[in-house]
């Protein structure tokens, strides 16, 4: 420094450099330098050291920008001594000062502001400064490296300002004897939104965080920043924080893939990807903070795969249009963003009209069913083909037997328009056989409505031209091996409705089996395919002596329509064991179970029964599993592993066995199996 550039100029000509590194002040220190000047002035070998702001006779604080303020702040201190000649100056006192100034005016800089505007004229000596602008401010933060040190969030802003001097990093870090990674972490504060650099600030997040997001460009920082604000401080761990950011940086949106597993997934893609597509180009920082919070949960990849995402992400990105209520409103999806697809052009439209008792629709209208198969009309529906789209109709187990069906997993399906028409025409066929049959068996066979007329009494005699005369009432005839199995079922089925259901129960309305009509003209029959005609059908009942258990009814014919998300409660309790290692149980519990010889199956009540004889229960179990299991959480998987457990040991003691009492498995009873009768 050289000291024959020292000059004396007026307080108010020094301004505060755009590069200041301080941004929070130490009232305590403060107080202590005000003393300290206050007593002797400043110090001669020490003066305030500026350059030339290109504004005539006005100046930048290289260093020394806190002696300034503790000069203002003295000649205050001196203004109230000489008010209050009986106080003795201290310490304790200049901070008396200070704290009173500050909450009077609101902040240190305003203060200051106040105080130059009362003894602005008053001169000071500076040094000039000689050097380059990079120089300067290079200057500027090395001697603010000292006793103090400056706030994180102006070191950030001094230290941008140094590059965009013309500093590299790595003399930024030299110069204040800093390891790289400090300089590139605090200039990474620059390029957040405020509320993040000051939560970093805070210490709610480390520093390294602030690396992660600012690498992340525009519109996907701004709002993965968003979203780690939205979060209470310490739920995100910075770990957590910088694997999202890592995904979120790489990840191009969503994309439609190239392979679906049926019709229905391809279109809910479209419909997400459009959705998607329009909500990032009209609200790009919204649609990445919504995209953080799915990355944070781990749904953000194929969300059209698994019930769990496609809620979420319609939620996130639905609004009020695609997202009602707590549902989602499929009219609305499929209006809107599944425009490919055209009730005119589609393959499913242009099979014959005539209802099918085993339909393709399952006698489901609406958006998400087949509208054109049960005489509605509409735009389109979940299950339509656009134009280009390949023929690929998942088809029902009756029609498993057709020409061109084909079977995948546990599912039958076709794979072009005329195989579909020949399997459409095949069942249209066989239900045609099958109803002239019924027409034969009502002949022969009095209908259960028929069979059981009680006699007339003398105060009920029908009129004459009603009845021919009778003397005799006949005796009924017996009931035949079809209609005592149509006892049976509607039995059946009119108690299912009126027992609380629990997971184990084969529900009637949970069956691909019930039917929205009388399989026969007589609309007395049970609406249950296996109602048609004579067939075997396996009726059991789970009782436990326990007071409070639910009985539990079982049809071993049962074939579920419901996915095992919606049949496996989570449960409460979850042991939070690796997945893998819990599906590896469940198979070898499954495995175990059938094993033993049992009549009946692990877990029919989730996977009904193979639909083959060549089929083997082993390999149906495992490839539904296979499907299903994407879609279960952590705590369902837990609840399926509990279940695994009373199958094995239902298989292993068939006479009493354990059984949850509520699904969930906190508690259990002893169930026995018994066989379901038809009871007056």
């Amino acid at each position: 420094m050289n000291m024959d550039m020292t000059l004396q100029t007026p307080i108010k000509n020094l301004k505060q450099h755009p590069a200041q590194m301080r941004t929070v002040y130490d009232i305590e220190s403060m107080a202590t330098l005000c003393l300290q000047i206050y007593e002797r002035g400043l110090n001669e070998w020490q003066p305030l050291l500026a350059a030339p702001n290109g504004e005539e006779g006005t100046y930048f604080i290289v260093s020394g920008h806190r002696r300034q303020m503790a000069r203002l702040l003295a000649w205050a201190l001196a203004d109230w001594s000489a008010d209050h000649p009986d106080k003795e100056i201290s310490v304790e006192v200049a901070h008396t000062m200070i704290v009173a100034l500050v909450e009077s005016l609101g902040s240190l800089p305003k203060v200051v502001s106040a105080l130059l505007e009362k003894y602005g004229d008053q001169e000071i000596p500076i040094v000039l400064f000689e050097g380059s602008q990079k120089a300067e401010i290079l200057s500027l933060q090395a001697a603010n490296y000292g006793s103090e040190q400056a706030d994180m969030l102006g070191i950030a802003h001094s230290f941008q300002q140094a590059l965009a001097a013309g500093a590299t990093e790595a003399e930024i870090a030299r110069n204040a004897g800093q390891k790289l990674t400090y300089v590139r972490n605090h200039l990474a504060l620059t390029q957040l939104p405020p509320e993040l650099a000051q939560r970093i600030a805070a210490g709610e997040l480390p520093m390294s965080v602030a690396r992660a997001v600012a690498e992340l460009p525009g519109s996907k920082r701004i709002g993965f920043s968003v979203f780690v604000l939205a979060n209470d401080p310490g739920k995100l761990t910075a770990k957590t924080v910088k694997a999202c950011a890592a995904i979120l940086k790489k990840w191009n949106g969503l994309q439609m893939p190239l392979a679906f597993k049926h019709q229905s997934q391809r279109n809910i893609a479209r419909a997400l990807v459009r959705l998607w597509s329009q909500v990032v180009e009209a609200y790009p920082e919204d649609a990445y903070a919504a995209a953080s919070m799915l990355i944070f949960r781990d749904v953000h990849d194929e969300p059209w795969a698994a019930r769990e995402k496609l809620t979420l992400w319609f939620q996130a990105l639905g609004g009020d249009t695609y997202y009602t209520g707590d549902s989602i409103n499929w009219t609305a999806i499929v209006q809107h963003l599944v425009t490919e697809v055209a009730c005119e052009t589609c393959p499913i439209n242009q099979l014959p009209k005539a209802p099918l008792r085993s339909d393709l629709s399952q006698g489901q209208g609406g958006p998400l069913g087949m509208p054109c198969r049960v005489g509605e009309t509409g735009p389109r529906c979940i299950h339509g083909l656009a134009a280009n789209d390949p023929v690929d109709v998942r088809v029902p187990w009756e029609w498993s037997e057709h020409p061109g069906v084909e079977k995948d997993g546990s599912d039958y399906r076709v794979k072009s328009y005329e195989n579909l028409l020949a399997a459409w025409e095949a069942q249209a066929k066989a239900e045609g056989k099958r109803q002239k049959a019924e027409a034969v068996d009502s002949v022969d066979t009095p209908s259960p409505a028929t069979s059981h007329q009680p006699p007339t009494t003398s105060d009920q005699q029908p009129a004459a031209s009603d009845q021919p005369p009778v003397t005799t009432s006949p005796s009924p005839p017996k009931d035949t091996p079809v209609v005592k199995q149509r006892a049976i079922t509607a039995q059946y089925m009119k108690c299912h409705e009126q027992f609380d259901p629990h997971p184990f129960a084969t529900s009637c309305d949970g069956c691909r089996h019930k039917l929205d009509k009388s399989p026969t003209k007589d609309e007395s029959v049970p609406h249950c395919a296996w109602a048609g005609r004579l067939r075997g059908v396996d009726y059991k009942r789970l009782t436990s002596e326990l007071e409070g258990s639910p009985e539990i009814l079982v049809c071993r014919q049962y074939a579920p329509n419901q996915p095992w998300r919606e049949r496996i409660p989570a449960h409460p309790e979850p042991a939070g064991m690796p997945r893998d290692w819990v599906k590896e149980q469940i198979l070898h519990l499954v495995k175990a179970a059938n094993q033993y010889g049992s009549k009946r199956n692990a877990f029919e009540f989730l996977t009904g029964r193979p639909l083959s004889a060549n089929e083997t229960y082993g390999d149906w179990f495992a490839t539904q599993l296979d499907e299903q299991i994407g879609e279960l959480s952590d705590a369902q998987m837990f609840t399926l592993f509990v279940w695994a457990h009373t199958e094995w040991q239902r298989a292993k003691n068939s006479s009493l066995f354990s059984l949850p009492i509520n699904g969930s498995g906190l508690q259990f009873a002893d169930y026995k199996e018994t066989k379901w009768q038809v009871h007056d």
